[in-house]
């Protein structure tokens, strides 16, 4: 069966929450930027004057109404695409989903950067395609290791077409690829025949309120956008795009129509209500501000508690929602998944955002939606988990796995 020759691609449980945890694992937004009052009394007019509308099925377009709410975030970034390159999705994840099965084969290879979004590598997977990493060096993705890795799949008779990339304010790490180093992996692409992926839930959201040039705009023809308001607005609706070159926008508004039949035109139809009244930078802004504030704050208590000549390190982001831990000597994170679990806190180790098994020796913490009142405590209780087993003694002897951990963590 289809399902018995395909391996597993299991997603990290993020969002569960009860009890005392201080959870440091999923990467929720900050809802309480949101006008919820505001909001409340457009969605009662839309009911009211247009629900036999807005509660019906629509179409596989982004309608006219929304276009210039993903207009202007685009534009933010350099970018211009015109209506018709554009396709509604639910969200980022079914736009992944939606290129996996579209744009690629089984047995194909996709090339990632890494640390990788787990989401993506799960899409792609599921979709019965193979990954590889791309060689990085201090700037990140490496455009001579790129051409070689390519070149040495190629050499082996493996079809390679798509390169996945989340290049401003990456998750897990936050890092941002720079202009030239964007614009250097661009050229390679050219040269290889490669089509970029550029998945960008967080390029809006640098803490000093500037934008780094898309890679779509840098390159429309050679880039398919993946975009979302589930960063910049809200998750709950559900609600993105993807902008592709025009001549796979056929394909993969054939693809996103099997996958979910209709968009919700509820969920458009509130968005384009919320922009045309409010526009996006006020929104955008109080994001920015609340992140920044939560940023400081972890990386001030991790200064605080981990210091910065022991076995941990890390840096700094400037946007977006997640710090980086690593272990100086490769310690496996998985490993203090149950003493966090006892501490009452919980994070995502690195074998999650693996595509071969590296970046063990990571950790991701996420600042977006931890009260700030309990943020110095959790990162307290964090320190406590790590200071533990710090022999590298094996867990399994308490009968618990990594995953299992993570789970147990998550669920308190």
């Amino acid at each position: 069966m289809w399902t018995t020759t395909r391996t597993t691609a299991e997603m990290p449980r993020l969002f569960e929450r009860g009890g005392d945890l201080i959870s440091f694992a999923g990467g929720l937004p900050d809802l309480d930027v949101l006008p919820l009052e505001e909001i409340s009394g457009q969605l009662s007019r839309l009911v009211r004057l247009g629900g036999k509308i807005t509660f019906q099925y629509s179409t596989p377009h982004v309608p006219k109404a929304l276009v210039p709410a993903i207009a202007d975030l685009m534009d933010r970034e350099g970018a211009h695409v015109p209506a018709e390159e554009l396709i509604p999705t639910g969200g980022s994840q079914a736009g992944l989903m939606a290129v996996a099965l579209g744009l690629a084969s089984p047995g194909e290879t996709v090339l990632c950067q890494t640390p990788a979004y787990p989401g993506a590598t799960a899409a792609f997977r599921t979709a019965g395609l193979r990954l590889r990493g791309v060689p990085e060096d201090a700037d990140g993705m490496d455009p001579q290791g790129l051409r070689e890795t390519v070149a040495a799949l190629r050499a082996e008779g493996r079809a390679v077409r798509l390169l996945y990339c989340n290049p401003t304010h990456q998750n897990p790490t936050g890092r941002t690829l720079s202009q030239e180093r964007r614009t250097a992996l661009i050229a390679v692409c050219q040269e290889l025949d490669l089509l970029i992926v550029e998945d960008n839930p967080y390029g809006l959201l640098s803490f000093d309120g500037t934008c780094v040039t898309s890679m779509k705009a840098l390159a429309p023809d050679h880039v398919v956008y993946l975009g979302t308001f589930s960063k910049v607005f809200a998750p709950g609706l559900r609600c993105g795009w993807i902008a592709a070159p025009a001549h796979l926008t056929q394909n993969l508004r054939s693809t996103t129509e099997v996958m979910t039949l209709s968009p919700s035109a509820l969920a458009q139809s509130a968005l384009a209500t919320f922009y045309a009244r409010n526009g996006w930078t006020d929104t955008i802004d109080g994001y920015r501000r609340g992140y920044r504030e939560r940023c400081t704050q972890m990386a001030d208590a991790l200064d605080a508690e981990l210091g910065a000549d022991g076995p941990w390190e890390w840096r700094r982001p400037d946007g977006g929602f997640y710090i980086w831990l690593r272990h100086r000597e490769g310690a496996d994170t998985g490993r203090y998944a149950e003493p966090a679990a006892r501490h009452g806190v919980s994070f995502v180790p690195g074998s999650h955002f693996s595509v071969d098994g590296e970046h063990a020796d990571g950790l991701r913490l996420c600042f977006s939606h931890v009260p700030r009142r309990r943020m110095d405590e959790g990162v307290s209780r964090l320190a406590a988990a790590l200071r533990e087993d710090v022999s590298g003694r094996d867990l399994a002897g308490d009968h618990v796995t990594r995953d299992a951990a993570l789970r147990e963590g998550a669920a308190r």
